[in-house]
């Protein structure tokens, strides 16, 4: 009787074992779709499980328990550009629930064979309980959310921000794009396969009332391209690309476009510097570090700066993306794009190609750089550095002296940099009182340099200022950061 126990326990032992392990290979081997988190956030991310990187959780409902996670764990995971934001939850119905101002205490994520992924919220209506998801996108709702996707500028005003989560929410078409096709034969008959995906998209006529005649593309490298009919931009996860109308070509992570751009640039300081040393005419460049169109135009309505209101207006010059010293600069002394020259953003310095330092050196002439307190890039010649001796929080007195103190020294070059008007632009604002100050200053400066200069002037600046609630910065694809003024005269005047 023992024996007959024992052999039938093993066997039953035996039974539930098999059972089990069939019913896990069969849960593990069940397709799981991905989950898309995508739109205006840091870290894109695909939800292939709940075990990925997220503590699960058991998750009561009206149909009994569940596992979940919480969804406030993945916003923390693809960390949302914005503290202002909404959540789209999108099913592959096409149904779609929004959730305002990214209020997600009490909701969660699960999955099931039966409803996919599928949003739980204790505290939302029903509706809001959307299964079998295909993504989740976050959109922005600051309302100056320049920094966030791209913006569509011309040199007089910002015309207007997309974003990436924007295109996927609500403003991008559906293309039916072709991929390719495949053919195979069986038995003398052909079979004819084409594949296509879909892509989101928007065109830019769809979205300004603007002309389009002429536009140019930056991306966050520092490329530039010149827009061409029938061209598109495309939703990318968390950024927009562009792509031409081919399809062939395509420009990574878009930060802006620029209708009817001014037709000089501040890289053409390299070209019309080279062409007067050339021409064994010798030039005093001035950047004014942080200097936008706009504050040019305003000092001069405002009567700060009396002497280069006497002098030839200022042409409009396009900066580079990033409007930044170190962007901006490198593009001025190379005549190269930042995507060219390989200084796109504050972190680089090495430059990829020669400077006009080295251009002018090559044609047997002298050429000298004179910096605020820090060198900014990797240049052929060191500059030669001025620290704020005197204690007055800038160095452009300084910067002053160590220019006049060369103007007479033989040199066919003398570059030089002040930083006063982007110091006080960061402290106080691009408008502040303290910044016209600043600016009054320069202008007295200009003034004698230019008369004690025999040769061509050239005046420009690396980059623009907008204003913040606080103060003032740089950085963005805005019109106020692009736009700077570029001043020729004669010195000796």
């Amino acid at each position: 009787m023992n024996k007959k126990f024992i052999l039938i326990s093993i066997i039953f032992i035996f039974g539930f074992t098999m059972i089990s392990a069939c019913t896990k290979q069969s849960a593990s081997s069940s397709y799981t779709p991905p989950l898309n988190i995508v739109g205006d956030v840091s870290e894109p991310f695909t939800l292939r499980s709940l075990e990925d990187d997220f503590d699960m959780i058991d998750i009561e409902t009206k149909d009994g328990s569940v596992k979940g996670i919480k969804f406030e764990d993945i916003l923390e995971k693809v960390s949302p550009l914005s503290d202002n934001s909404d959540i789209f939850l999108v099913g592959i119905d096409g149904m779609m629930a929004k959730i305002e101002d990214m209020n997600l205490e009490g909701s969660f994520i699960s999955f099931s064979d039966a409803n996919g992924w599928e949003a739980i919220h204790y505290n939302h209506p029903p509706s809001s309980n959307v299964k079998h998801l295909k993504e989740i996108i976050i959109v922005s709702t600051d309302e100056d959310r320049l920094d966030i996707g791209m913006n569509i500028i011309n040199s007089e005003k910002n015309i207007r921000n997309i974003t990436p989560g924007e295109l996927y929410a609500n403003s991008a078409t559906l293309l039916t794009y072709f991929e390719g096709e495949s053919s195979v034969e069986k038995e003398g008959v052909h079979y004819n396969t084409s594949v296509y995906t879909q892509r989101r998209i928007f065109k830019l006529e769809d979205m300004v009332e603007e002309s389009l005649q002429n536009a140019l593309v930056m991306n966050a490298l520092g490329d530039i391209k010149s827009i061409e009919a029938n061209s598109y931009f495309e939703a990318n996860s968390n950024t927009i690309d562009y792509v031409s109308a081919s399809g062939k070509e395509r420009l990574k992570d878009v930060k802006g476009v620029i209708l009817d751009p001014p037709e000089g640039s501040i890289q053409d300081s390299y070209y019309d510097i080279g062409k007067y040393v050339k021409e064994d005419e010798d030039v005093l460049f001035i950047v004014l570090d942080g200097f936008g169109y706009h504050q040019y135009k305003h000092a001069i309505e405002n009567n700060h700066i009396p002497f280069l209101t006497s002098q030839p207006e200022a042409t409009k010059a396009l900066s580079v993306y990033r409007p930044v010293t170190n962007a901006g600069l490198a593009a001025i002394i190379t005549g190269k794009s930042p995507a060219e020259n390989g200084v796109y953003s504050r972190k680089q310095r090495q430059l990829q190609v020669d400077s006009i330092f080295k251009y002018v050196q090559d044609l047997g002439k002298e050429a000298i750089y004179i910096e605020g307190n820090i060198g900014i890039l990797d240049t052929e010649i060191q500059p030669v550095l001025n620290v704020d001796d005197d204690g007055d929080g800038y160095t452009d007195d300084e910067v002053q002296e160590s220019t006049l103190n060369v103007l007479d020294k033989g040199y066919n070059l003398v570059f030089t940099h002040f930083h006063g008007i982007d110091d006080s632009g960061h402290s106080n604002g691009d408008f502040a009182s303290q910044t016209m100050d600043v600016l009054s200053y320069m202008d007295t400066y200009l003034e004698e340099l230019v008369s004690k200069w025999h040769g061509k002037v050239i005046i420009t600046a690396d980059h623009g200022m907008h204003s913040t609630k606080d103060a003032g910065d740089h950085g963005q694809f805005r019109y106020e950061n692009m736009i700077v003024p570029y001043i020729v005269m004669e010195g000796g005047q």
